[in-house]
């Protein structure tokens, strides 16, 4: 299964578990957070698969060196253990008969034991030299791996939106400017001598009024 694949089958089991709570939990927030992070790296997979893939493959390869180094290998300790069994058994049956002669069939067994057991023992240091090497590598290959996700990060991290009451604030109506009274113009039409003077007219002075006739009077 490739990592692509895993990404994307990771996202949505977390997705799943993520809609299943309320979302205003730290449950929800953390599977969002874990979200986050894995869809910069399956982003960055569709961006840069070249460098991607080359990452991957060195800590694979890494990882199977260091597995066999931690494994060992197994023939020199079985030939150390059966030569060693043998040497020990032909050796008491040739002390047991009271042979006169020495003891070749279990000498060359327990000799053969004792040089497995060396190969054994030079193998165990070969293979935690190619251990150390192999975890050494498989660091730089992880590094090499997040580099080049942390190269497309900024680009392609999840843009957070803003918040509500910071948008309705922004749609809230202007205020007009404050005007002052000095400048502030009436929209009621004046009339009489004060709007002849705001025209720039002198003010007519009011015709008096007719004396009352005596007939009226009388």
């Amino acid at each position: 299964m490739s990592r692509v694949a895993e990404l994307e089958s990771e996202i949505r089991r977390l997705t799943r578990q993520r809609d299943a709570q309320p979302p205003d939990t730290l449950y929800a927030l953390t599977h969002q957070q874990r979200i986050d992070v894995l869809s910069v790296e399956l982003i960055a997979w569709q961006l840069d698969a070249a460098r991607m893939r080359a990452a991957e493959d060195a800590i694979r390869a890494a990882g199977r060196r260091r597995h066999r180094a931690q494994t060992g290998r197994r023939r020199w300790p079985a030939v150390a253990g059966a030569s060693g069994l043998l040497g020990g058994v032909a050796t008491a049956g040739h002390l047991a008969a009271d042979a006169g002669g020495p003891p070749l069939i279990g000498g060359v067994l327990l000799t053969a034991a004792a040089a497995a057991l060396a190969l054994t023992a030079a193998e165990r240091a070969h293979d935690a030299r190619e251990a150390a090497a192999a975890e050494a590598d498989m660091h730089a290959a992880q590094h090499q791996y997040a580099a080049v996700v942390a190269s497309h990060a900024r680009a392609i991290t999840p843009v957070r939106p803003l918040a509500i009451h910071h948008q309705e604030t922004s749609c809230a109506s202007p205020q007009l400017p404050a005007t002052s009274r000095s400048t502030a113009i009436s929209t009621t039409p004046a009339s009489g001598p004060a709007a002849a003077a705001t025209a720039g007219r002198p003010p007519t002075a009011s015709r008096p009024s007719a004396p009352s006739s005596p007939t009226a009077a009388a």
